[in-house]
């Protein structure tokens, strides 16, 4: 099935969406919605984003714990409440001791902002993630310094594009695309979709997409993955596709390969039977959806006492 293409009168309003549109009724019972300052963006302004607290968050005997923290980022024309279900998924694997505590934060994207800075900086959605929303998390919530990232489709690009132009962000923690859009042209994705980040630059995707900062970025990422502190600082990457998305399944395989090229470690799976849905995909994983997080950030010692 081709992509959801809006029309320019559509998108022009959703490019505005920087804070989701909340209603109570609808909102997802399993998760909590919060607002905060965007300084990146001038004087006034806002995003929003989505959380769930890890059990045992509130109990008294955990005042003094901090806890990793987990960035879910959503796909083309959704919004961060689109997650909901890998909320519960991971919520439950906590519960069951299949992975540790963490927070669940689910920030709300650009419907085509690619969690990248567009290239006229008229919507800097990778500055206000990194600098407006983390520091935000760190400073409302008790957290330990470690953070992971998972995205699917359009979120898949950005936790990788993120995950691994910041990798020193992610260190203890990992990186995680679910039927990554990495495509290698941006003429094989619908114009109305790429404009308002790319303007048409293939220069500007080419020198941003994952592909070129695996590269060069190799020698970094090979020691955070192999590094003998691994399992406090170091850092865990995974792709994953559905093995019926054939629209993107060979442009995962292109970075995988090109991984091993460079000698970066990582896990990667295609899931029989599973299109682009990224809820068939960690469904199809069995435990090891939520096994790669506790590999990640550690069954043990996940938390940390201040």
């Amino acid at each position: 099935m081709p992509p959801f293409t809006p029309s320019p009168e559509h998108l022009e309003k959703l490019n505005l969406e920087w804070v989701e549109p909340y209603d109570a009724d609808t909102a997802p019972a399993n998760l909590t919605f919060a607002t905060y300052d965007t300084p990146v963006r001038g004087p006034g302004t806002q995003g929003s984003y989505w959380y769930r607290l890890p059990p045992g968050y509130a109990d008294e005997t955990n005042v003094s714990t901090r806890y990793p923290v987990l960035y879910w980022l959503h796909g083309g024309m959704a919004r961060g409440s689109q997650g909901a279900k890998a909320v519960a998924l991971y919520t439950a694997a906590m519960e069951a001791g299949q992975m540790p505590p963490v927070i669940l934060v689910l920030p709300q994207g650009l419907p085509v902002g690619w969690y990248l800075n567009s290239i006229d900086r008229k919507y800097p959605i990778e500055d206000v993630l990194i600098k407006d929303l983390l520091p935000h998390v760190d400073t409302t919530f008790r957290t330990s310094g470690v953070r992971g990232i998972e995205g699917f489709s359009m979120g898949g690009y950005g936790s990788l594009h993120l995950g691994l132009r910041y990798h020193e962000l992610f260190l203890g923690g990992g990186i995680s695309a679910i039927a990554p859009a990495i495509l290698s042209s941006l003429k094989d994705e619908p114009q109305v979709r790429i404009w308002d980040t790319f303007r048409g630059s293939q220069a500007y995707y080419d020198e941003n997409h994952p592909l070129t900062l695996a590269t060069n970025k190799a020698e970094a990422l090979r020691t955070a993955v192999t590094s003998p502190e691994r399992e406090t600082r170091g850092l865990r990457i995974r792709l994953l596709s559905g093995g019926d998305d054939l629209r993107l399944t060979d442009a995962i395989a292109r970075l995988s390969s090109v991984l091993d090229e460079v000698g970066v470690p990582h896990e990667r799976q295609d899931v029989p039977g599973a299109g682009h849905e990224y809820d068939l995909i960690l469904a199809g994983l069995g435990d090891n959806a939520a096994g790669f997080w506790g590999r990640a950030f550690g069954i043990k010692g996940e938390a940390s006492a201040s």
